[in-house]
């Protein structure tokens, strides 16, 4: 990375062929490029800003609800740590997908640690992008299974404009949204900030703990946007700059099966000394040219760095001789208490611990609580270019990236030692070390990555075709801050993956497809260095109708998986010992149907009065996606053949039905929760329902001061208050979000 801004400088001068100049509007952010979802090469979705405002959803999981072969896992009910999975790959962490923000890698370390621990916050977003399938193939590195890339708020191209909401709920639930820009000559401008936080729905027991089970997060954005006038290749410059921190009361302790059913909402009182703080700081540098009017030069500059401190309880120190607190004591992690059989599979040390956590009993003198401070410190930075040239009838991309980004845990060298009595009361008992001791020596994973690509899309009468090639090569070392050339671990990983797809345009709206993509997730830097990289075969065929007020697709796929990667982490039940390795778990196959219909109108509109004795005309509109998939491992070199990939559903479906006029709308949509494996060996399930929500709005004519439009709104998430089990680890059982009642006002300016 050295000389990673020399070489852009270069790179872009060596392109600069032409002075034409060309003046139609660039987009330098989406991954669709020139082609809508209708024509992609493949499963192609994309949400709007008119959509994810009617919504009013502030997690990932709820905007991507209509999203057909898109499931989650949930975990904390509010998407600060979203768990997304498409086409069989597993949803923890989302460590298979490439999350993209405005096309640039969204994670912390996309190489040296993929697990999502910071989520956008999806409610800031103008717009989302899905992909899967070929096209996907100029997006990486962990192309398995498709490419989301979310849209920031972006300038506008002429005059001003403005929003504001706020919202209150449930729970101490509320969000204030608000943004501005507008431009002054040459230069644009947009502001936004946005904050939302809640109490948490999750009681807390104990009578001297923290009841706050909820959480608090802000982001603000700025962009600045110059653009020369005159400029000899209609050149544009734009620098983006955002921040986010958040506190959460959020823990990994779930509950045992006996305590679920009595009241699925409480907490232990153990995991009321559970938080996290984490701060994400995001710069891109962009600048976009025309040398010709056939030509597009993007280049991207990126820089992000993002730190958490978790402090949680993962076990205890109890007495192993007569519970007297005279004998020596055993450590117990909450991962190897039987807590989906109420601990009756426990004994000694474990049952003790047990029934400790679970409030059976208090602890006694020299038995503690461990309270560990966990640090991590990620960060990447990179360049990217990516030139779009239109020669004939061939829409050719090249992309080339390097990127470095690395992975810092200083997990030790601070810990807190608490005491837990009768009453589910913590109390601080001792404080191990000093915050300042841990980065003496802590752990250091780096990777340095270059990727290329190139793409063509050819059209050739009623076909379209796209051929895709994609490089990826990555070098990957494990050290100390200490001695960063102590490697465990030095070693180089490289693939080559291809993308072929067709589109057959039959007239008509009609359109057929099928298509091949390589797929590839490479390995952690720190892994074992027997782990090999994740590799699969993806095949897809599909068939889209379009008219004026309707869309109907439906996507038959296959994928074979090599050396499928499981990652171990505390999320999952995973001993904090073993936290952070990585196995291959053998080969996979998944197949099966996805399905989307929309309708603008299931009847012929008819009139209706709407307010003060006008008619206006009323539209019911219509959308139901889905899918059936199958997952099986297979390959006598897992010990897992036959089995179902945890977390991965074999049905889902989601359908919404609306009214709808000019002035007010509102929409009931139900989402299936099909029960799922929570683990690889097929011993414990979620629970499975249907799951609704209710969105309504209207217009309220208010513009006085400037304001174009003022609604209000008023949503119900979880409408009958369904209780399921969302996830079950070696941790425990843990609840969906129950019954949430949110309203609010926005105004537009």
């Amino acid at each position: 990375m050295k000389n990673l801004y020399f070489q852009a400088l270069a790179v872009s001068s060596l392109i600069l062929a032409s002075t034409v100049t060309y003046a139609e509007e660039m987009s330098p952010v989406s991954v669709f490029g020139s082609q809508d979802e209708t024509q992609q090469a493949g499963s192609a979705h994309f949400i709007s800003d008119e959509e994810m405002k009617a919504k009013g959803y502030t997690d990932a999981e709820r905007v991507l609800n209509r999203i057909p072969g898109v499931y989650s896992q949930t975990e904390d009910g509010y998407g600060l740590r979203t768990n997304l999975g498409m086409r069989g790959t597993s949803a923890l962490r989302t460590t298979k997908i490439n999350i993209l923000e405005d096309g640039v890698p969204q994670g912390p370390a996309i190489y040296s640690n993929g697990s999502m621990y910071f989520f956008p916050d999806v409610g800031r977003m103008e717009g989302v992008e899905v992909l899967k399938g070929a096209a996907a193939i100029s997006h990486g590195p962990r192309t398995t299974a498709g490419t989301i890339n979310f849209l920031s708020r972006s300038i506008p191209t002429t005059g001003s404009e403005g929003h504001y909401s706020i919202t209150g709920g449930d729970d101490g639930f509320s969000r204030n949204h608000t943004y501005y820009g507008g431009n002054i000559g040459s230069i644009g401008y947009v502001f936004e900030y946005h904050d939302y936080r809640a109490d948490g729905y999750k009681n807390i027991k104990g009578t001297g703990n923290s009841t706050d089970s909820g959480f608090d997060k802000q982001t603000d954005l700025m962009k600045l946007r110059y653009t020369p006038a005159n400029s000899v290749w209609n050149q544009i410059f734009e620098i983006l700059s955002s921040n986010t921190s958040e506190t959460s009361n959020e823990t990994y302790i779930g509950l045992t099966g006996v305590d679920f059913a009595a009241d699925p909402y409480q907490r232990y009182g153990v995991s009321s000394v559970d938080q996290m703080d984490n701060d994400y700081h995001r710069y891109i540098f962009t600048h976009t040219m025309q040398p010709s009017s056939n030509m597009t030069i993007t280049s991207k500059l990126y820089k992000t760095r993002y730190s958490r401190i978790w402090g949680k309880s993962g076990g205890m120190y109890v007495d192993r001789a007569d519970n007297d607190g005279l004998g020596f004591t055993d450590y117990v992690s909450y991962g190897d208490i039987d807590m989906q059989g109420n601990c009756a599979g426990d004994s000694g040390s474990e049952l003790r611990a047990c029934n400790i956590l679970t409030n059976n009993t208090a602890m006694v003198a020299n038995e503690y609580i461990k309270r560990s401070m966990g640090h991590r410190d990620y960060g990447m930075t990179g360049v990217q270019f990516v030139i779009n040239h239109q020669i004939g009838n061939h829409a050719l991309e090249y992309g080339y990236r390097r990127h470095k980004d690395y992975r810092s845990r200083a997990d030790s060298g601070y810990t807190q030692n608490w005491t837990v009595d009768g009453n589910n009361t913590m109390t601080l008992l001792k404080v191990n070390g000093d915050d300042n001791s841990r980065f003496t020596d802590a752990e250091m994973k780096d990777t340095d990555a270059e990727s290329w690509h190139i793409k063509d899309i050819i059209s050739a009468g009623p076909f379209t075709h796209t051929v895709g090639l994609r490089y990826e090569d990555t070098e990957k070392n494990d050290g100390t801050n200490a001695n960063p050339g102590n490697s465990k671990r030095d070693v180089s990983d490289s693939q080559t993956m291809i993308g072929l797809a067709t589109v057959y345009n039959m007239g008509g709206g009609t359109t057929l497809f099928a298509g091949f993509s390589e797929g590839f997730s490479p390995v952690d830097a720190g892994s074992s260095a027997s782990i090999e990289p994740e590799k699969s075969d993806n095949f897809e065929i599909g068939f889209r109708k379009e008219t004026a007020g309707s869309f109907f697709e439906v996507i038959a796929f296959y994928n074979d998986y090599e050396q499928l990667i499981d990652s171990c982490l505390e999320a999952n039940g995973c001993a904090s010992a073993d936290s952070g390795s990585t196995t291959n778990k053998g080969a996979a196959e998944v197949e099966g149907i996805e399905f989307q219909y929309r309708l603008n109108n299931m009847f012929a509109a008819p009139e209706m009065k709407g307010g003060m004795g006008a008619t206006s005309s009323v539209r019911y509109p219509l959308m139901i996606s889905g899918m059936l998939q199958s997952s099986e491992y297979t390959g006598g070199e897992t010990v897992y053949q036959g089995n179902s990939i945890a977390y991965v559903p074999d049905f889902q479906l989601y359908t919404s039905v609306g009214m709808e006029t000019n002035n007010w709308s509102v929409a009931l949509g139900a989402k299936y929760l099909d029960d799922t494996f929570t683990n690889d060996a097929n011993t414990y399930r979620t629970g499975k329902a249907f799951i609704f929500d209710l969105t309504s709005s209207m217009n309220v004519g208010f513009n006085a001061g400037g304001i174009k439009n003022t609604k209000l709104f008023f949503n119900v998430d979880n409408l009958f208050d369904k209780v399921i089990v969302a996830s079950e680890h070696e941790y425990g059982k843990r609840p969906n979000k129950p019954l949430s009642v949110m309203a609010g006002v926005k105004f537009d300016f």
